[in-house]
């Protein structure tokens, strides 16, 4: 298996953010790959659960990526991982410790 493409640069409501920037606080944003695709994240809540839908934008059509899913911790206890799953998947793909690698994850 290949690597994803790197993540040039993210932009939240049409501004370039840094790699600073708290994503997973964000309701929607979109990011553009080092090959050039761009793609969009949007955010659900659910109880303890936070969900990133990530679609492919093309010229006439979006393309599912995959999810991203958090878990919010227990108190002091939990993990930080960034659970993400391709198109189908019932169990995990992977994980990454920040959202921000977790969505460049289902780049393709």
């Amino acid at each position: 298996m290949s690597n994803p493409p790197n993540i040039a640069r993210v932009l939240v409501e049409g501004v370039e953010v840094s790699r600073d920037h708290d994503l997973s606080a964000e309701r929607t944003f979109e990011f553009q790959t080092d090959e050039g695709n761009f793609y969009r994240v949007v955010a659900a809540e659910s109880g303890r659960q936070q969900t990133w839908t990530v679609t492919k934008l093309e010229e006439r059509r979006e393309i599912p990526a995959g999810t991203v899913r958090h878990e919010k911790p227990w108190l002091i206890f939990g993990s930080i991982a960034h659970h993400y799953f391709r198109p189908g998947a019932h169990v995990s793909s992977g994980f990454q410790n920040d959202l921000w690698n977790a969505v460049q994850s289902l780049a393709v």
